[in-house]
């Protein structure tokens, strides 16, 4: 397709109505096959996911005590050192449950405030955490680990990378090992930060049911 062509075609889009428009990507993505291919990689991130939160459960369960770890933080530490804990999880491995700092931000004056706090530090450590991904695909043996043995994967990672860290923001999935898969395919910083946003929607939204509903 020309230039010219290009020119004609965005031209008679921009005279369409959203409704016309949004009738055309659909006829378009229906015909393309894109909403099987979405749907069907949707379902493998959710087994995928599911599988990681069990593996995950399963070393908190047996290896990690998450019970004696939480005590330790939140009865011996200084607040200061509580949020430093959080920071560094959210930058290296998102292997706290930010849930149970929202849970303890409720014993404290203005527990929002204190929830904003902890949305903020994760969301900079999971800028962190991409940031530490760029740096990793630098390395030789990385770069060939991460485009040679799955590229499949990294192909659909930076096709549909929005919707995994928007999902990994809201959900448990850990969010600083997401952050460092998106930096490490060169995911756009420029939309990184914005879909990472989600991230204050998680918190507030946990802490909402957790201090209103339960």
């Amino acid at each position: 397709m020309t230039k010219e062509q290009t020119k004609r075609r965005q031209l008679r889009l921009s005279k369409l109505s959203f409704k016309q428009k949004g009738f055309r990507y659909h006829n378009y993505f229906r015909r393309a096959g894109h909403y099987r291919f979405v749907g069907i990689n949707i379902i493998r991130l959710i087994l995928v996911a599911t599988a990681f939160v069990l593996a995950l459960w399963g070393f908190t369960t047996y290896v990690l005590d998450i019970d004696q770890m939480e005590t330790l933080i939140f009865s011996r530490l200084p607040n200061w050192l509580i949020f430093t804990t959080l920071f560094l999880s959210e930058s290296f491995t998102g292997i706290l449950p930010p849930d149970m700092y929202i849970i303890w931000a409720n014993t404290l004056p203005h527990p929002y405030l204190v929830v904003f706090f902890l949305a903020l530090l994760s969301y900079t450590g999971g800028i962190i955490s991409w940031y530490i991904g760029t740096k990793l695909h630098k390395l030789k043996r990385v770069k060939i680990w991460v485009d040679v043995k799955f590229k499949e994967q990294v192909a659909l990672i930076r096709r549909y990378g929005g919707l995994v860290i928007f999902i990994s923001a809201l959900t448990p999935l850990p969010f600083s090992p997401v952050s460092a898969v998106a930096g490490m395919i060169d995911y756009p910083f420029r939309l990184y930060w914005i879909v990472a946003l989600s991230r204050f929607v998680r918190f507030f939204l946990y802490a909402f049911f957790i201090y209103k509903v339960l």
